[in-house]
C-alpha cells in the first residue's frame, strides 16, 4: 500500500466462514508526527497504530477485515502479507452464510433437524471499499403480520453505523447500507412458523 493516490486507502480481505485471518507488516515508511497511521478493524477486533508497525502480527479473530491507511506525504505506507488458518474459536453458528462480490442471492436459513436449540441464523454480506450494499426482498413470509412474535422477525444491520431495522408479516421491503458491510439476523422459531424470505443484494455506488 506504497506510493497510492489519495490520503486515505482500504483494502478488505475475506476468507470462508470458520478461518481468521493474520496479518504481517512487513514494511512501514509512514510519517507518525504528521498524523499518518493504520487502522485494522473486524466484526471483533478494532485496532490502531504508526508506531514500532514492522514485524507485528495481528490476528482477525474472524473471517473478514478491513486495512485503512491513511498518508499525508507521497510515497508512504506500509507492506502487508496475510494468511489464513483455521479458527482457534468458533465465532459462527453452523447455520451462518458469508457472501462476497457486488451481487448475490439471501435466502432464510434451514433449521438443521437435529438441532433441538433455537439459534439466531446470520447472514454476513462484505463487498468492496467504498461501495454500498442495496437489498432487495423480492419474497417474504414471516407468518401472521398481528403475531409479530419476538422469535418470528428479520433485523438487518449497518455495521458502520451499527443502525439495525426489523421487518415483520409479508411486507417487501428495500434497504441500503451507509458502508460496504451488512448484517442479517434471522430470528425466527422455525419449528412453529414456516417461514420464507428470498431477497437479492447488489453494489450501490458512493
Amino acid at each position: 500500500m506504497m506510493g497510492v493516490e489519495g490520503s486515505d486507502c482500504t483494502v478488505t480481505i475475506g476468507r470462508p466462514l470458520g478461518e481468521e485471518i493474520r496479518v504481517s507488516i512487513l514494511e512501514s515508511s509512514l510519517n507518525c508526527s504528521a498524523g499518518e497511521l493504520l487502522l485494522l478493524s473486524g466484526r471483533m477486533m478494532w485496532q490502531t497504530g504508526c508506531r514500532k508497525l514492522p514485524l507485528s502480527l495481528i490476528n482477525s479473530r474472524t473471517n473478514t477485515l478491513i486495512v485503512k491507511q491513511r498518508v499525508l506525504m507521497p510515497g508512504n505506507g506500509v507492506v502487508l502479507q496475510y494468511s489464513s488458518r483455521a479458527a482457534t474459536k468458533k465465532y459462527y453458528q453452523d447455520c451462518d452464510k458469508q457472501l462476497f462480490g457486488p451481487q448475490g442471492e439471501i435466502v432464510n436459513p434451514v433449521q438443521l433437524p437435529d438441532h433441538r436449540q433455537e439459534v439466531v441464523c446470520r447472514t454476513f454480506i462484505n463487498v468492496a471499499p467504498r461501495h454500498r450494499i442495496a437489498i432487495r426482498a423480492l419474497y417474504i413470509d414471516l407468518g401472521n403480520e398481528s403475531n409479530q412474535t419476538q422469535s418470528n422477525y428479520i433485523l438487518i444491520r449497518d455495521v458502520s453505523t451499527m443502525k439495525t431495522m426489523v421487518f415483520h408479516g409479508r411486507q417487501q421491503f428495500f434497504w441500503e447500507s451507509t458502508g460496504s458491510q451488512a448484517e442479517i439476523e434471522f430470528h425466527e422459531n422455525v419449528k412453529e412458523h414456516r417461514t420464507r424470505f428470498w431477497a437479492e443484494y447488489h453494489i450501490a455506488e458512493p
